[in-house]
């Protein structure tokens, strides 16, 4: 079995983010490439950490149809020949701004792709996540936070891969780093 993290792994908000921080006013500034980082100094600088979190939970819910799946994540899926499994520690309301269903509408977004017949399973608290992934016992796990693999209970006998497709964590050598889903094949399903 292999388990797949849904945020930022499955799912690239690249575009969902910079339609959010348009509608919120904190894209950066004139010369500066947009990007999530990016975003996140522009949202912090201009309204603190409240217009970040509210610029998350308008990303996560109301404009995740402007998310992508990431390329090459459906061909990581049809080469694979062991069970797949989504896991998510995605909180079922944002914090702040509009009470939109996130699960449900990561639900939504995962039936319009290839990869709807996954199953998929949502845990409130990346503990409860790590508990999952314990029980579970899945050969390998793909995720973009390290944290995940360095919360108390990550079982030894899974192989933690850090999917850095921006190379945020170059430095990472706990584990190994995957930085694309075609980069996840040679690495995952060839060994």
């Amino acid at each position: 079995m292999i388990a797949l993290d849904l945020d930022n792994t499955i799912i690239c908000y690249d575009e969902a983010f910079r339609a959010a921080a348009s509608l919120l006013d904190c894209l950066p500034a004139v010369g500066i490439a947009i990007s999530k980082p990016t975003i996140k100094v522009a949202a912090l600088a201009k309204g603190g950490n409240e217009l970040w979190t509210r610029l998350q939970g308008l990303v996560y819910g109301e404009q995740i149809g402007k998310a992508t799946l990431y390329t090459g994540c459906a061909d990581f899926v049809a080469a694979s020949r062991e069970e797949i499994v989504i896991l998510s520690h995605k909180t079922q309301f944002p914090v702040l701004g509009s009470r939109s269903d996130l699960r449900k509408a990561a639900t939504t977004w995962l039936e319009s792709t290839p990869l709807a017949h996954l199953p998929l399973h949502f845990f409130d608290t990346r503990d409860a996540k790590v508990a999952a992934i314990a029980a579970l016992n899945p050969r390998a796990i793909i995720d973009d936070l390290p944290e995940v693999f360095l919360t108390a209970g990550f079982p030894s006998s899974t192989t933690f891969f850090l999917f850095d497709p921006v190379q945020a964590h170059s430095d990472w050598s706990l584990t190994p780093r995957v930085i694309s889903w075609t980069n996840a094949v040679y690495q995952i399903l060839t060994s």
